[in-house]
């Protein structure tokens, strides 16, 4: 073999060589759905999951157990029956995920504080300030009179942090709001509040003041869709709930879960070209099985779903992901899944 040959072999060996490390260490993820995910107490079923991504960890947030409402007869148990409070947990895989501090809790706050107990359908969305904020819906049991309106409810309050991980400060209510109230960031500095009332409705908010603990709505609140639909099988649902907005491709988007009777946790989408309207929804109406979501980056840096599974007994009730698509003309495209998967994995 001559000198050169034996060189140019020597060359293709370490162009391959690199090729197999820089492989090795994007690697590939893999999960599998419902994600092996229980509480600390040991429970595998959640409500209104919500993960986020921060550098190369994911975080979740959601609804624990139990999810019951205000109940009287159970006032006898700790946190008078309430969930007991919002928990952050963290993975680097999706799979393996620990417990991390709480980040409110229902048993360090005085007997006056206004959100005491419920504690539904958390969320924490990143600012266009880089800072966090945490969403949630909730009231006080103890007395009518610690409430934000004087009596129990569904009260929306917002805090904000410099870390995903808190601690939330200035926690607020904001003001006449929903069960289920989400937040949207537009790249303008405006922030929307989307918010399920049977129907939807949109209201722009003023978030400039929290750290002088002043959350104010802006303007009225829209309607901007009704419950009943145009859907394929002619069925219409019996409430929304649980929207999620996002900005793509210079379009809008409102994710928003739709109730049918007696099993039918669906997920339907409306689409704007403004954060206030006019929103047009998708006719397909039930564009993908499975409820109450978030959206957040994957392991592939493409759009994915954290959801409450819906699609067999297997994955109804627990926390299941998957990623989505677009099509050329910016519609949504997704399948809910079960069983292993392996994709991947990219830098954050």
């Amino acid at each position: 073999m001559t000198s050169a040959l034996s060189r140019l072999l020597a060359l293709i060996v370490f162009i391959v060589g690199l090729c197999q490390i820089s492989n090795t260490a994007l690697g590939e993820v893999s999960y599998v759905n419902p994600l092996p995910f229980t509480d600390a107490l040991g429970h595998a079923e959640l409500r209104d999951p919500c993960i986020i991504r921060d550098g190369d960890t994911y975080y979740a947030v959601f609804t624990m157990w139990p999810f019951r409402n205000l109940d009287p007869s159970h006032f006898s148990d700790p946190d008078r029956g309430s969930s007991p409070g919002i928990q952050i947990y963290s993975s680097k895989d999706l799979m393996h995920w620990t417990p991390g501090n709480w980040l409110v809790k229902s048993s360090d706050l005085p007997d006056n504080c206004p959100y005491k107990h419920r504690f539904w359908a958390p969320e924490i969305h990143k600012g266009r300030d880089g800072r966090f904020y945490l969403v949630f819906t909730a009231d006080n049991w103890i007395d009518s009179k610690y409430n934000a309106d004087g009596k129990p409810g569904y009260h929306v309050f917002i805090g904000v942090a410099d870390r995903v991980t808190g601690p939330y400060r200035h926690i607020n209510v904001l003001p006449g709001s929903m069960c289920d109230t989400t937040l949207l960031f537009d790249d303008d500095g405006r922030v929307y509040s989307y918010q399920p009332c049977m129907d939807m409705f949109v209201q722009q908010v003023d978030l400039s003041g929290i750290d002088r603990d002043k959350v104010v709505c802006v303007g009225p609140r829209t309607k901007i869709f009704d419950r009943l639909g145009s859907s394929p099988d002619g069925q219409s649902p019996e409430y929304l709930e649980g929207p999620w907005p996002m900005k793509a491709n210079g379009k809008y988007y409102l994710f928003y879960a739709e109730l049918y009777k007696p099993y039918g946790y669906w997920t339907g989408v409306a689409y704007a070209d403004n954060p206030m309207g006019p929103w047009v929804k998708d006719k397909r109406e039930k564009v993908f099985w499975g409820g109450h979501l978030a959206v957040f980056t994957g392991p592939d840096g493409r759009n994915w779903f954290s959801y409450r599974g819906e699609k067999d007994e297997a994955t109804r009730g627990r926390l299941c992901i998957d990623p989505f698509d677009f099509d050329t003309s910016g519609n949504v495209h997704a399948t809910p899944t079960t069983g292993p998967h392996s994709v991947h994995n990219s830098k954050p």
